[in-house]
């Protein structure tokens, strides 16, 4: 099969307007190829492979009054979210109450109250910025989903994977806290609300997250995020902890499939244990059917030390 005639420069970089390929004088012919996509209507792009690409592609006629919201700006933030992203995904679009509605083949419209919201600019999309982007995402995200991102929101670790938030932390819980009393009154200001007094400072990973929330909803105690532990003159921070117990609980994330990442994993767990603490390694088959594993597993430590 003959390879499709290589489009002129502007047009092979991403998503474009056939009425503005047409102008330049590609063919009505070329635009139908079968390499190139119809993600809406009259735009043409290659694959779309990723939710940038899916965006970028409504974004090549997008209303001046439009930005990405909810699901989608969070995609855009590298905000965690319980589901992964797939092509079928409609695009969440944020306007103005009361402009007008555009119509999209693929995406789902958002009302929000511009004078209380701030946009901004990644990659050149635009898009509600982070805490807009949780406001709309507690319009539809259960209770813990939504402390997840709260987390993330208000970490300043640079290990929390995938973030794509140029400052970390994005927010302070005082901030936050203020965001949600000037938008008293929308729609998700009472989830969000909820869902920061359960945020913490500190994770490093929507797991981190996870495994904390699990203990505290089965009735043990909240662990400490990262307490210092001084070994040997040398500070070590695990996941979470019990200080006063000297029980640590060390989540195994992807980085354990690294050797080097590893080697320091198990140094520090010996050396966390040489100064007599128990450590409980938890995996994600731990957190299955409610994390019943990882509660049985903790308690079981606390119990250990006279808890």
């Amino acid at each position: 099969m003959r390879a499709p005639t290589p489009l002129p420069r502007p047009f092979a970089s991403g998503p474009f307007r056939v009425a503005e390929a047409l102008a330049d004088g590609v063919g009505a012919k070329r635009l139908r190829g079968r390499d190139l996509e119809r993600p809406f209507h009259g735009v043409r792009s290659g694959p779309v492979a990723s939710p940038r690409e899916h965006a970028r592609a409504y974004a090549a006629w997008m209303p001046p009054h439009h930005a990405f919201g909810g699901t989608t700006a969070a995609r855009l933030w590298g905000l965690p979210l319980p589901d992964a992203w797939v092509p079928t995904e409609p695009l969440v679009i944020a306007r103005p109450s009361g402009t007008t509605r555009g119509r999209g083949r693929g995406t789902r419209h958002i009302a929000v109250d511009a004078g209380r919201l701030r946009l901004a600019i990644r990659d050149g999309l635009r898009l509600l910025d982070p805490l807009g982007t949780a406001l709309t995402l507690a319009r539809e995200l259960d209770h813990e989903p939504l402390v997840h991102v709260v987390d993330a929101l208000l970490t300043p670790s640079r290990r929390y994977p995938d973030l794509l938030l140029p400052v970390r932390p994005w927010t302070t819980p005082e901030e936050a806290a203020a965001f949600v009393e000037r938008c008293r009154g929308l729609r998700g200001a009472a989830g969000l609300a909820a869902a920061l007094a359960d945020a913490r400072v500190g994770v490093d990973s929507r797991f981190e997250t996870v495994t904390r929330r699990i203990l505290v909803l089965a009735g043990l105690p909240e662990p400490t995020i990262h307490p210092e532990v001084i070994v040997d003159g040398i500070a070590l921070h695990p996941d979470l902890g019990y200080p006063r117990l000297r029980v640590a609980v060390e989540y195994e994330g992807e980085g354990h499939l690294d050797p080097r990442r590893a080697a320091e994993d198990i140094l520090r767990y010996e050396m966390l244990e040489r100064a007599g603490w128990i450590v409980v390694r938890v995996t994600r088959l731990d957190l299955a059917r409610a994390g019943e594993r990882l509660v049985a597993r903790v308690a079981a430590a606390l119990v250990r030390r006279g808890a």
